[in-house]
């Protein structure tokens, strides 16, 4: 036995009279065992549940919405079967079970659109590697993943606005797949000394 299977409205196309008449199938198992002193009470009690259980499943559709707010909701729509249409939708919050509104208009979250974009923030990006070697002022122009800066000459620097020693160094990741720095974020002035920058673009 399995769960009843609602595939189309009304009930077309359901498993349900299959099921039906393998339980009658069983129910007649059991009369016959009464027959021959068995008791099978409980087992007549369990399958009469099965039977109920099975005849009393619905059909749901579940959207994701965002709402004026820009706040998501799921969106819950369940089929009566006494009327032939879907109840009108509930919505709920993200993790709670309480019923609530959300701000009209909402907007259908499209679930190919979403699942297109876990693939491009996932799938492996060539990026360009960058190097500089200056004594003079600047900035980083273009987006970057990643930068390293070490002052190889004898004098200060300053990068991002701050004194870097001779010798020092400093190394920056913007973590996890995907993120960046903006653009134009990294400055340095190498005047007086010697820069040398890495960086992942």
């Amino acid at each position: 036995m399995s769960v009843g299977n609602l595939k189309t409205y009304g009930g077309k196309g359901t498993n349900m009279p299959w099921q039906l008449k393998m339980l009658y199938g069983q129910e007649c198992a059991c009369d016959n065992l009464i027959d021959i002193n068995t008791n099978t009470v409980n087992v007549d009690s369990l399958l009469n549940q099965i039977l109920a259980a099975i005849q009393a499943g619905t059909e749901y559709e579940a959207a994701l919405v965002v709402d004026a707010n820009d706040v998501t909701w799921l969106e819950i729509r369940i089929y009566n079967a006494g009327t032939g249409t879907f109840d009108p939708p509930v919505y709920y919050l993200a993790g709670t079970n309480t019923p609530g509104t959300p701000l009209a208009p909402i907007t259908y979250i499209n679930p190919n659109t979403y699942l297109a974009q876990i693939v491009s923030n996932t799938s492996a990006v060539t990026r360009t590697p960058n190097y500089i070697r200056t004594s003079t002022s600047g900035t980083v122009a273009p987006i970057t993943y990643s930068l390293s800066i070490a002052n190889v000459g004898t004098g200060n620097g300053t990068f991002l606005g701050a004194t870097i020693k001779p010798g020092e160094s400093v190394n920056f990741g913007a973590d996890g797949i995907n993120n960046s720095y903006a653009a134009s974020t990294f400055t340095y002035d190498g005047t007086g000394t010697e820069l040398l920058i890495t960086y992942n673009s």
